[in-house]
This record gives C-alpha cells, structure tokens and sequence, in this order.
C-alpha cells in the first residue's frame, strides 16, 4: 500500500459554536448541501481525492466540507538534509541554516480585511523527521504540526511564540511544535518509530497514531506575566483538523487553513506546506465573497500545489486575487532548537547526589 499521504484540512467563516473544515458555496444548509454534491465532489473527482464528509453547526451562515486526500509517489526526497553528504555534516547544517527552497509569505489586503499567510517547509520538516529517525506515520504526524504552528506564529512579535501540544492516548503519545515570530520552528513526537498498519483507505494511519486526548496551544511572550493558553478535546487525531477546530471554538477566528505533508513510498518526507487567511475586523461581505471564490477555484491542495511547480508567492496571489494585496513580506522558515549544554548542567545540578 502506498506510503504517500497527504491531508487537506480548513474552515472558513465560522462564528461561535461552528466549525468547518474547507468552506466552498453559499451561506446556507441547501446550498452547502448543493456544493458537497457538485463544487467539491467536482474537484475532488478531478484530482483524485474522495470527499469524507461535511457538517453544518450554525443554521444562519453554514457551509463546511472536510475531505481528505490520498495520493501515491515513489519519487526520492528532493529536501533530505542527508542527501550528499554524511548524515552528522547535513544535520549540522540543517541546525544552522534554513533549507533552500523553504518560504514563508505574507501579506494583507489594501483594505486591511484578510490576511494570507502561504508557507512552503519540506526542507524543514524533512530535515526534522531525519533528526528524529521518525517512521513515516510519524513523519506525517509531526510535519502537520509543524506547518500550522508555523502558520499561527507568522506575523507575531518576534519573541512571540506558539506551541501545540497533543497530550494523547495513542502510540505516538504526544506531539510538540514551537515556532516564534521569526518563523524558527522545532518540534518532535513521542514516539518517532511508531509503525501502524494502514488505515480503511490504504493511507498512513495518523489519527490512530494520536488516538483521543487534549490539544493545548499557548501563545506566550518573555514580557507576559503569564502565558494564555487554549484547550481542545482531540476530535479526529488528524492534527490540522484539530487544529482547525481549536481556531473556531477557543479563538472564533475566521479563518480558512490548508496544510499538508506529502511522504512517498521510501518513507521520506517529500513536500510539506499549507496556507492560512484569516479575515480580520471589519471584514465587508464582498470581500468574503472574493476569498470563498479564490480558495474554491485553487482546485488543488497545497501539496499538489507546490508538486505542480508553484511558489509560495504564487499561491498568495491565487488566494488574494482581487483583494489588491499589499507587498508581499517573504522570510525563510528554519529549525531553531534552543537547548544548550550549559542548560542540560544546570538542569542536572539540581538533581539530588543519589538520584
């Protein structure tokens, strides 16, 4: 069975108690009904992909789908770290610098209604499931988190960070993912050589890698007093849907997140990236109207987006078409860990002799 996996997960315009993953349509039950059968089952028929399932929460301005999608690739990894060189002079790099080919975009609109963020990380999560010898269930797990961590800390103060933290049941046990403001990101999973056989569709399993539990993001600043921090009940275990679902229920933002990992049949982590827009204050319906249309006629998922040859900037200007988008801020995203010897010393100074 093929290895390849991709996940394809988003919501938009959802207010108070809803939530949805990927908005395509009209503002009511009939049509978004409409839509499922038509628009999206249209693109995923199109691109091979099966539509899961949609739900409407809020009767006054509903229209959700979820679909995941499933692709096959046997091709080589294009962003190993290891490729070229011994693997201890790559990982060395890799903890230097950021991995050519890696972006992070951003931008608003003129009218200072949506925001679109596009990042493209498969150097960086690549380079991180090298780090941790992670199986590809694992890889796929922690790639995802990795993207939308990123995607949430864009933009922040610099000192700014995010952490998601999946406090969970399953074999994996837990996964953990930081990135600050400046686009620096680690993370690792608890378990990094959990192997699963596939799930019904022959794709890697990861919501049983996660299984149930919590999700717990916290936004914290050296200058805060204290950190806040938001919790979820893990609903799918598919990382980028819980997450999604955290954005609608605890921040109610009104957004539309698409993230993605691509590992092919050797195991390797081939593409990985996603976008995120967000309507901000004030946010007219015409423009809501012109984002829908965007999101809807991308007509592929992030991954397909970047396997076909678009940058992160281009797909900024698919989602922004006609939003008169500001210049565009481009930065390249990289793994920072910040542990230290000095740190491990002083953490085992404070251990007991006999201990």
């Amino acid at each position: 069975s093929s290895q390849a996996i991709e996940v394809f997960i988003g919501f938009l315009f959802g207010f108070g108690n809803m939530f949805g993953f990927v908005s395509i349509g009209s503002r009511n039950v009939a049509t978004l009904q409409s839509h499922s059968n038509t628009s999206v089952n249209k693109i995923c028929r199109e691109y091979g992909h099966s539509t899961m399932r949609y739900t409407a929460r809020n009767m006054m301005r509903c229209k959700s789908v979820l679909y995941c999608c499933g692709d096959s690739g046997d091709g080589k990894s294009v962003n190993s770290v290891a490729d070229g060189s011994s693997r201890a002079e790559s990982e060395a790099l890799f903890l230097t610098q950021a991995v050519p080919g890696d972006e992070l975009v951003r931008t608003i609109s003129a009218n200072g209604q949506v925001a679109c963020k596009v990042v493209k990380a498969s150097g960086l999560v690549s380079g991180s499931c090298s780090l941790f010898r992670t199986s590809p269930v694992a890889s796929a797990a922690l790639g995802r988190a990795l993207v939308c961590t990123l995607l949430l800390s864009t933009g922040k103060k610099d000192r700014e960070t995010v952490n998601i933290e999946f406090r969970c049941s399953g074999p994996i046990k837990s996964i953990v993912a930081i990135a600050n403001g400046l686009g620096e990101a680690r993370g690792y999973v608890g378990d990094p050589k959990v192997v699963l056989p596939p799930n019904a569709d022959g794709k890697l399993d990861v919501g049983k890698a996660v299984g149930k539990g919590i999700l717990a993001v916290i936004r914290n600043h050296p200058f805060w007093k204290q950190p806040y921090t938001g919790l979820v009940a893990i609903s799918s275990g598919e990382v980028a849907e819980d997450i999604a679902q955290y954005l609608a229920d605890s921040e109610q933002t009104p957004s539309a997140l698409g993230a993605g990992v691509y590992v092919n049949r050797s195991g390797l982590v081939e593409v990985a990236g996603g976008y995120l827009v967000e309507l901000l204050p004030g946010c007219e319906e015409s423009t809501i109207e012109l984002v829908e249309r965007n999101i809807a006629e991308l007509g592929m998922t992030p991954t397909q987006l970047f396997q076909a040859g678009f940058s992160a900037e281009e797909i900024v200007e698919k989602l922004m078409r006609d939003l008169n988008p500001m210049a565009l801020t481009t930065s390249a995203p990289r793994y920072k860990c910040t542990c230290a010897i000095d740190r491990v010393k002083r953490t085992i100074a404070l251990i007991k002799l006999d201990e």
